[in-house]
């Protein structure tokens, strides 16, 4: 039998998926943009390149899960874990943005749009497709400051749960 779980314990699951999911991506971003000179050349020639495309593929994927695990998931469950009500997606993001976890809701949303057009309209134009792993790129390093400071935030508001969090990133 399952027993539903207390918003304490959510919140620790959903912090271990998110650290779990974050470091799926960090490995990703190294093998894309430590290993590997993603430039225009690059880019245009992944078609005839798919053990590339793989690497791509990979990192698209991490990058996409994290980002809806922590806006989708993450927030909720923390507003709820410290009394707030969580609400639309933008609301939340708008909250954790006052709370300091977030730098700017903007933004947040602004990496999910690249993210959608890496994923549908994936080598239409290889400038532009540059363009968006760049921002990708830097996209990816919020999520993990992002991560670090709900955890934090966690920490100081309910310091009781400090030993169950997951590490820092």
């Amino acid at each position: 039998m399952n027993l539903p779980l207390s918003n304490h314990q959510k919140l620790i699951t959903s912090f271990e998926i998110a650290e779990k999911e974050a470091r799926h991506l960090h490995y990703s971003w190294n093998q894309l943009f430590k290993h590997r000179n993603v430039d225009l050349e690059w880019v245009e020639h992944l078609e005839d390149n798919p053990d590339e495309g793989v690497v791509l593929e990979a990192f698209v994927s991490r990058f996409s899960r994290l980002q809806d695990h922590i806006a989708g998931r993450l927030i909720p469950i923390w507003l709820e874990s410290l009394a707030e009500q969580p609400s639309s997606q933008i609301e939340n993001l708008n909250k954790a943005e006052k709370l300091g976890v977030v730098e700017s809701a903007e933004a947040w949303l602004t990496a999910r749009q690249i993210r959608n057009y890496l994923v549908h309209e994936y080598l239409q134009d290889p400038k532009s497709m540059l363009e968006a792993l760049q921002l990708t790129r830097e996209a990816s390093l919020s999520f993990f400051a992002v991560y670090n400071a709900l955890r934090e935030y966690t920490i100081k508001a309910l310091p009781n749960l400090a030993p169950s969090l997951p590490a820092k990133l």
